[in-house]
């Protein structure tokens, strides 16, 4: 049966699609696009499912038709990313978007691309300006995209290089700008409160019992590093470690209470971020959603004889997908050069991919490139706004940045109604900016001249696209590797492979030095804290003194020698997948490691991931090495879509064994259960022929045999199951004695239940704290906790799924683990299912429906399971987490994973490479390629990658060129080359988007900000 509605793009449709050109039918028709602007003539060619490769001779033309492209198939992407980055979303979503563009304007991501742009090379900042010319070019000869209908806007700004420099500090802040210092401080403080008041050890509870840093796998990808540089320490040798305790106030162990006015201050801001998601979730202690997967292979262990590389960055699965996919070619230093993978829309180059000679891909590392400080401010002003803060008893003048915010009256019925928001000037009017925290901001809120500061290593001058076409034209290993060293914030694992054989690692980064640290001990809290920014304990980061090649802080910072690296192993691989790189946590203290010498802490980061997912890739990896069968690139395929969950695997065994000797009928739903379970190979897939699995058919249902349905009915019971264990552990522990709305997020959680679990034969279930974790008996508790999970399966919240039944075979998995591609307007036809040619695994009926058809949910519908069903679940390889304490039926739904899968070979004779993202090339709702690769990407099938120009001809459906004429670019706001202004805004107010040509821009026009 045919499952994908929307057939693929057809030739015909493709042509009348290709530029986007509706409103101007002659160049719909012609063979060859003529603009001012490009040197030479440039080439497109396009395959089936619209991945141009673009040929030029020089780069600016190439960047100049790639800005064409990008803004044809993705204008509303780039221009909503560029408005939440510089803070005027409510321009375009209206009042509700206000908060978010508050807090935006004051941590002053547009004020760092400005000072960016200026130390930019003249030769990127060219290119920079070539591509803004391109999209401004699409901008004049077209419409605007169908989301600007329904917001009721009819105009946009032009283009500016500036706003590519914004992507992409958007990109790396959302994967290194780090808020939970203020959480972990809020909840350790309350855990020492209430250990104070009732008596039991309220640090020990943080640190030991709950937000252990000690990960759930103990793998690691450079084993034996920090001993190979000099260091000193407990870091891992092998690929395992004991566990140890953590020491966070030094080697004594010793734990500083939280001052009040620290407490009250971070409560403060937290309340006032409800309204601001891209933040909220900063707060939060990792959960690691913000993932990946890596690992390269030697060619000592492949059929070929050439290194394998594969690499899935592990970003938000929305509408439109978050990654480009091109091929750019153009001249390089007199030859033919190619550079092939995905590009980030609103930037040129491509970011992730392959070029002439390697491939090479990303995760993240999660680096403390963050911290925030407890200041003390004065207020010498006539007005009652801070005008210093207060170090070493030294009144130190604060920046005063002022701010206007617009926001767009959506509904009214008012084309480009946007009017002036009343903003006070405490309240988000002023950005209050503070030089001695890299110019970083006061954050919201303060009392009795006390205020929170942040500082961030990407709030100066730093070079994300400097770095990303260095890496381009990388031609070797070691230029590859000084290209790297352009890479100041974002904190990254890189992955690397090349034709001459070589296979690589390399943490990427500019990491901070605090001055306790670089003196071998941690003064006060540690750097995962708020910490004293008055000058009286050393918290400060060390002004630079022994500057590094490209450094861009001017503080110093870790040498790119000592981050976590190694070339060509001795075990012919290595894997990552954002777990702690070299074993500095698995003890649970990451600050009990010396640098080389002894010259001070070695600290990297405050936690990584759980180690599960990179637990599996690496003992899959040893298995087909120890199998002595040469690895191919089907087999490296078959890894990338493993869902087999490592945590099941680590924890069942000891689970069941609570159940030996318990007699049950055989149709009892518990010894139903127990049965899939003992027989279950930790796999999940969906269990039903609407199911999207690894190795399914992209376009034709299959149902499922019993091995399948029973894996499926597994993973359900083992998810519900892990939800119970923990609700009646760590939480139930927590909530008894007063700490119910201080939970650890659900990593943690299942981290501690495991921890306590593995420790249950010597400590009883008591913690470190002196509180009991298991308080009803350790069988009685996982025996409950499997009944509970039945029982709730069986129940009238999960009936839309299972129809209460209580036959264990029913709890198909895919019922559960769904998907929902949502787009920005959250609404159909946008989001994928509804859109794309996709619909929900069963709809909800109206209200006038059967009135027993499916039982009422609260709001008195009759509920249905939105979404499309997927394999996968907590800490898989094929990554696609759902919430550890799920229990309700939408609650096991997923929303990030896989935002692009890539595999590549370096021979024989080329780079043969595929990849795929979930999504497609075009990001207008009806086009043909709105979502042309999801079915690819659901059931992990990939399309071949061009490499070169003739491969690209080979496969191409279209071809057009785009050739120059006679003219003059024209910029700015008015002539030819611009849209009106908004209603409501004046030029007198700043409208700071209009000059498209950044030439002349003058540093100081930031002082107020629109």
């Amino acid at each position: 049966m045919t499952r994908y509605l929307a057939s693929l793009p057809t030739l015909a449709t493709l042509a009348a699609c290709v530029l986007g050109l509706a409103s101007n039918p002659a160049h719909a028709a012609a063979a060859e696009f003529q603009f001012p602007g490009l040197g030479n003539t440039v080439t497109v060619y396009e395959d089936r499912f619209g991945i141009p490769t673009i040929a030029g001779d020089s780069e600016q033309d190439v960047a100049f038709v790639q800005g064409y492209l990008h803004a044809r198939d993705r204008f509303f992407q780039m221009d909503l990313t560029r408005k939440q980055v510089s803070g005027r979303l409510a321009e375009l979503f209206g009042a509700a978007a206000l908060g978010s563009d508050i807090q935006f304007r004051a941590i002053g991501l547009g004020r760092a691309a400005l000072a960016s742009w200026q130390r930019y090379s003249r030769e990127t900042q060219a290119v920079l300006q070539a591509y803004a010319n391109g999209v401004n070019t699409y901008l004049r000869n077209n419409p605007l995209p169908p989301e600007y209908t329904v917001l009721e806007l009819t105009a946009t700004d032009p283009w500016t290089p500036l706003d590519s420099l914004l992507v992409a500090k958007g990109l790396a802040a959302s994967l290194s700008l780090d808020l939970s210092d203020i959480d972990r401080t809020i909840t350790l403080a309350t855990y020492q409160g209430f250990g104070e008041a009732i008596g039991f050890n309220g640090a020990a509870l943080f640190f030991e019992d709950t937000h252990r840093t000690q990960p759930g796998d103990s793998r690691v990808t450079v084993p034996g590093f920090l001993g190979s540089i000099g260091g000193i320490g407990r870091a891992a040798t092998e690929r395992s470690a004991p566990a140890g305790k953590h020491a966070s106030g030094g080697a004594g162990g010793a734990y500083p209470t939280v001052s009040p006015e620290t407490q009250q201050l971070a409560e403060d801001y937290r309340a006032r971020l409800d309204d601001a998601p891209f933040f909220t979730s900063m707060l939060q202690s990792p959960e690691m959603s913000r993932g990946s997967n890596l690992w390269a292979i030697s060619g000592a262990h492949t059929a070929s004889g050439y290194p394998i590389v594969a690499n899935d960055p592990h970003l938000g699965l929305n509408t439109p997908a978050i990654w480009y996919s091109a091929q750019l070619v153009y001249t390089h230093e007199g030859e033919s050069w190619h550079v092939s993978g995905v590009s980030l829309p609103g930037a040129p180059g491509i970011l992730i991919g392959c070029n002439n000679f390697a491939c090479w891909g990303y995760t993240v590392n999660p680096l403390d490139v963050t911290d925030v400080f407890l200041d003390e401010v004065l207020a010498t002003g006539t007005l009652p706004l801070p005008t210093h803060t207060v170090h070493g008893g030294s009144p130190e003048p604060i920046r005063y940045v002022y701010q206007t915010y617009y926001v767009n009256a959506v509904g009214d019925g008012q084309p480009d109604n946007l009017s002036r928001a009343s903003v006070g000037l405490d309240a988000g009017g002023i950005a209050f900016v503070v030089p001695r925290r890299n110019n970083g901001p006061i954050l919201p809120g303060g009392s009795d001249g006390k205020v929170l500061t942040l500082q961030y290593t990407g709030l100066g001058p730093t070079f994300e696209l400097e770095w990303a076409r260095q890496v381009n034209l990388a031609g070797s290993l070691e230029e590859y590797r000084a290209a790297s060293q352009y890479f100041d914030v974002g904190t990254q694992n890189a992955i690397y492979a090349d034709r001459d054989g070589n296979i690589a690692y390399f943490t990427i980064s500019e990491n901070p030095i605090r001055a306790d640290l670089a003196a071998g001990t941690v003064d006060g809290l540690p750097p995962y804290f708020i910490r004293d920014g008055s000058g009286a304990l050393r918290n400060e980061w060390l002004p630079v003194q022994n500057p590094q090649p490209q450094q861009a802080l001017p503080y110093e910072i870790m040498p790119f020698d000592e981050h976590p690296q190694v070339v060509n192993p001795a075990s012919g691989y290595i894997a990552n997948a954002n777990n702690d790189p070299i074993g500095v946590a698995l003890d649970n203290n990451p600050l009990n490691q010396l640098r080389p010498g002894g010259n001070g802490i070695y600290y990297l980061s405050p936690g990584y991931a759980q180690g599960y997912r990179m637990g599996r890739i690496d003992r899959e990896i040893q298995r087909l090495i120890d199998s002595g069968v040469p690895i191919t690139m089907e087999d490296i395929m078959t890894l990338q879509g493993n869902a087999q969950q490592l945590d099941a695997e680590l924890t069942l065994p000891t689970l069941l064994a609570q159940f030996q000797g318990l007699e049950l009928p055989p149709e009892a739903p518990m010894a139903q259960a127990l049965d899939v379970l003992s027989t279950w190979d930790y796999s999940t897939p969906t269990g039903i022929a609407e199911g999207f699995d690894a190795g399914d058919d992209p376009w034709v249902t299959t149902e499922p045999d019993l091995a399948e349905i029973r894996n499926s009915a597994a993973a359900t019971i083992f998810a519900t199951w892990r939800s119970m264990l923990v609700s009646n552990t760590i939480d139930a522990t927590l909530t008894a004695v007063g700490l119910g709305a201080y939970l650890p997020g659900g990593s943690l959680a299942w981290n501690a239940f495991r921890h306590h679990l593995d420790n249950y034969p010597t400590r009883g279930g008591i913690g470190a704290s002196g509180l009991p974790f298991f308080a009803a008996g350790l069988a009685p508790t996982v025996q409950g906790s499997l009944q509970q999970a039945l029982d709730l399966l069986a129940s009238d919240e999960f009936a839309p799924a299972f129809g209460n039944s209580l036959n264990v075979l029913d709890y198909r998995w895919g019922k559960l683990h769904r998907i929902v591609f949502d787009h920005p307007l959250g609404v159909d036809p946008f989001n994928i299912p509804n859109g794309g040619g996709f619909s929900d695994l069963e709809p909800a009926l109206p209200d006038s429906g059967p009135e027993n058809a499916r039982p009422r949910d609260v709001h008195g519908s009759f509920p249905g399971l939105p979404g499309i069903a997927r394999q996968g679940g907590y800490e898989v390889v094929d990554d696609s987490d759902n919430n550890v304490r799920a229990r309700t039926l939408n609650g096991y739904m997923f929303g990030s994973g896989p935002s692009r899968r890539f595999i590549g070979e370096m021979g024989p004779g080329r780079i043969h490479a595929v990849q795929v993202i979930p999504g497609g090339q075009s990001g207008i709702f009806l086009h043909p390629n709105y979502a042309s690769q999801l079915p690819l990407w659901l059931t992990n099938n990939y399309l071949s990658m061009a490499m070169g120009e003739a491969d690209a001809a080979a496969t191409a459906v279209l071809s057009y060129r785009f050739g120059p004429i006679d003219g003059v670019m024209t910029s700015g706001i008015g002539g030819e080359a611009s849209r009106p202004a908004p209603a409501g805004i004046t030029a007198s107010e700043g409208t700071d988007g209009g000059a498209a040509d950044m030439s002349a821009m003058d540093p100081g026009a930031l002082i107020r900000e629109r």
